[in-house]
C-alpha cells in the first residue's frame, strides 16, 4: 500500500508552487508542536545507519511558505538540533534557492519566542562555518551552521573530494544532545539526498564492509520522495563511495602527523601514490570537448603541457581582436580560504608572451610566482621582463620595465612595472615577481623542504599586503611544479584552521583542474615532509597561521 502525502491547506499548496509533488508523508514528517495553529513543515525524518530518525530533510526555507522563519526555528528548538548542514547557495544562477534565514555577523534577531545570536561567521574557498546562540526563555544552546558552497544546482561538484571532506567536518563538529542534523539544499532532496546518502553508506561501508546503494537510496526514499534526484548525482554519490572507502583518506590530525609518518614507510607512501595514479575522474561531456578543443592550440601549448578545459581557464579579452582566439593555457585554483586564488600558467612560449602579459594585468595579479630558474638560458621560453642590459621590454601593447634582481639564498626576487597603452590612458601596474631557483632537476623536487616553506611564507607575506588579484603561478608545462606550490600550501592552510590534514585530498583537489599535478612518488613524499616540516616549525611560518591567532 501506497504511503499517504501530507496535504494542509496553505503551507502545502506555497510549496508545491516552488517544488511541485515534493512534500513529505505524513508519517516521516516532522511535526511542529504550536499553540493553535498547523503543525506542518516541508520536513521529514530520515534513518540513518542503525539510528532512526538521524537527519531532518527540509526544503531551504523561503518566506513565502516560512513568513518570518520562526517555524523553522521553532522545529530545530524542539528537535533539538545542533548541526544544520546547508548545501546549496543562497542564489543560483539568478535563481532564488533558499533565504538568508538566520542573523548577521555579530548580530541577533528573534524569530517568534526564540533568540538568535551570530557568534561567529568564517569563509573558506569551499564552506562557510557558522556559529549560533539559539536561547528560548532561560534556556540557552550551542548550533553549528556549516554551509557547503561549491555544489553547482542540477549539477554534481567537479570533484568528490570537497564533499568528503565536507561530510568529516561535519562529523568533527561537537554534538551533546543527540538530535537529528537538518539538511537542506533547496527542495530538500537532491543535493540533500546525496549528502546523507554519502553519510550513512560510508559509515555503514566501515562498519560493515559491504554497502547496498540502491537500497539506502530506496529506503530514504520511503522517508521522502525524490531523495537523490538525478542520475549525476547517483554517480557521483558511487564515486564518492568508492574513493571514501577505498583511498586511506580521513584527516590526520597535527599532533598525530610524525607518528603516522613513522609508521608509514616510504615504500607505503609511494604504494598510496600508485593507487592514486590508477584514479581517474570523470570530465563532463563538455569539458572532455573543451580539452581536445584547446589541444589543437599547437601555436600556444607545448608538447607535454596539461591542457585544460574552460571551466576553470580565465578568458582573455584584453585587446583581444576580431576573430582572435581568447585561450591561455592556464587555470583557476582554489587555495583553502578563496576562490580562485591561484592562476596557474605554462610559462610562456616566445609566441605566447603578449597573452600571458595580457593575463597578468587583466586579471589583476598580485603577484608572479616562477618556477624557472634560468629563463633567458632555456629554449623555447617566452621573455616576459628586460634583461639585466636592457632597460624596457616592448612587447605589442605592453611595455615591462624591473627592478634590480635581488638574489637570495634559493629565490630571486624583483619588482616589474608592466605599462599597458591600449585605448584610452595608458595604466601602470607594479607587481612583486618571485623566481624559486633552489629545485633539483634530476629528482624533480626542491632541495629543501625548509626552503620551500620559507617561499611560500615569502609569497603569503607579498600577497597579504595586496589583496586584489590571484597569484600567478608558473612552470615549464603549467603542472609539474606549480601543482606541487599549491597542493603545499593548501595542506599548510588547512594544518593552520582545522589542525588535521589529508595530503591525498588535498592532491585530488589540485589535479581536479590540473592533471599533471604532482607527476611522481618523489613530490607525493615530498608533501607529507613539508607538513612534518610545518608542523615542527610552526611559528617560523607565521603567514599560515593568522587564523590560529584570530581572538
Amino acid at each position: 500500500m501506497g504511503k499517504s502525502r501530507y496535504n494542509d491547506g496553505h503551507c502545502c499548496k506555497e510549496s508545491m508552487k516552488k517544488y511541485k509533488g515534493i512534500y513529505p508523508y505524513d508519517d516521516s514528517r516532522v511535526k511542529i508542536t504550536v499553540s493553535g495553529g498547523s503543525d506542518y513543515i516541508n520536513s521529514s525524518f530520515i534513518d540513518g545507519y542503525k539510528r532512526p530518525k538521524q537527519y531532518i530533510a527540509t526544503l531551504g526555507p523561503m518566506s513565502q511558505q516560512l513568513g518570518d522563519f520562526s517555524l523553522f526555528w521553532k522545529m530545530i528548538w524542539q528537535q533539538r538540533v545542533e548541526k544544520i548542514v546547508m548545501v546549496t547557495n543562497l542564489i543560483e544562477q539568478g535563481s532564488h534557492k533558499c533565504e538568508q534565514y538566520w542573523p548577521d555577523p555579530g548580530t541577533s534577531k528573534a524569530y517568534g519566542e526564540i533568540q538568535v545570536k551570530s557568534r561567529s561567521e568564517d569563509e573558506y574557498a569551499e564552506f562557510t562555518r557558522r556559529t549560533f546562540t539559539v536561547t528560548t526563555g532561560t534556556e540557552e544552546r550551542a548550533l553549528h551552521h556549516l554551509h557547503f558552497t561549491c555544489w553547482p544546482d542540477k549539477a554534481v561538484p567537479d570533484d568528490v573530494t570537497a564533499m568528503i571532506e565536507f561530510r568529516q567536518r561535519v562529523l568533527s563538529t561537537p554534538s551533546t544532545l543527540n538530535g537529528p542534523t537538518v539538511v537542506h539544499c533547496s527542495a530538500g532532496v537532491g543535493r540533500t539526498g546525496t549528502y546523507i546518502a554519502l553519510d550513512i553508506l560510508t559509515t555503514e561501508g566501515e562498519t560493515e564492509k559491504a554497502i547496498d546503494i540502491s537500497g539506502c537510496v530506496h529506503k530514504m526514499r520511503q522517508n521522502r520522495p525524490n531523495m537523490v534526484q538525478t542520475l549525476n548525482q547517483y554517480q557521483f554519490l558511487h564515486t564518492a563511495l568508492v574513493y571514501s572507502l577505498t583511498f586511506d583518506c580521513k584527516q590526520i590530525k597535527g599532533e598525530n602527523f610524525n607518528q603516522y609518518m613513522n609508521k608509514h614507510t616510504t615504500q607505503e607512501l609511494i604504494t598510496q601514490f600508485k593507487k592514486l595514479q590508477h584514479t581517474v575522474e570523470t570530465r563532463s561531456k563538455d569539458e572532455i570537448e573543451a580539452v581536445e578543443r584547446n589541444r589543437q592550440h599547437l601555436n600556444k601549448n607545448r608538447a607535454n603541457a596539461d591542457i585544460p578545459g574552460n571551466e576553470n581557464r580565465p578568458r582573455l579579452y584584453l585587446n583581444l581582436k576580431p576573430g582572435a582566439s581568447d585561450y591561455i593555457n592556464a587555470v583557476y585554483i582554489h587555495s583553502f580560504r578563496i576562490k580562485k586564488r591561484y592562476l596557474v600558467a605554462q610559462t610562456p612560449l616566445p609566441e605566447t608572451v603578449l597573452d600571458f602579459l595580457t593575463l597578468v594585468v587583466q586579471e589583476r595579479c598580485s603577484c608572479i610566482v616562477s618556477f624557472e630558474a634560468d629563463m633567458d638560458k632555456q629554449k623555447n621560453i617566452g621573455i616576459y621582463y628586460p634583461a639585466a642590459n636592457q632597460d624596457v621590454l616592448k612587447k605589442g601593447v605592453f611595455d615591462v620595465s624591473c627592478s634590480r634582481e635581488d638574489k637570495k639564498n634559493f629565490y630571486a626576487e624583483r619588482t616589474l612595472q608592466i605599462q599597458h597603452k591600449g585605448s584610452g590612458t595608458p595604466t601602470d601596474r607594479t607587481i612583486q615577481h618571485l623566481q624559486f631557483t633552489d629545485w633539483d632537476e634530476m629528482m624533480n623536487i626542491p632541495r629543501s623542504t625548509s626552503n620551500f616553506l620559507s617561499f611560500l611564507n615569502v609569497i603569503e607575506n607579498v600577497t597579504n599586503k595586496q589583496d586584489d588579484g590571484p597569484i600567478l603561478v608558473h612552470c615549464f608545462d603549467g603542472a609539474g611544479k606549480s601543482g606541487l606550490f599549491c597542493v603545499v600550501s593548501l595542506l599548510l592552510h588547512k594544518m593552520a584552521v582545522e589542525h588535521e590534514v589529508s595530503v591525498l585530498n588535498a592532491i585530488r583537489k589540485v589535479r581536479t583542474t590540473r592533471r599533471l599535478a604532482i607527476p611522481n612518488q618523489e613530490q607525493f613524499v615530498f608533501c607529507h615532509e613539508c607538513v612534518s616540516e610545518y608542523i615542527s616549525s610552526f611559528d617560523v611560518y607565521a603567514n599560515f597561521n593568522e587564523e590560529t591567532r584570530r581572538p
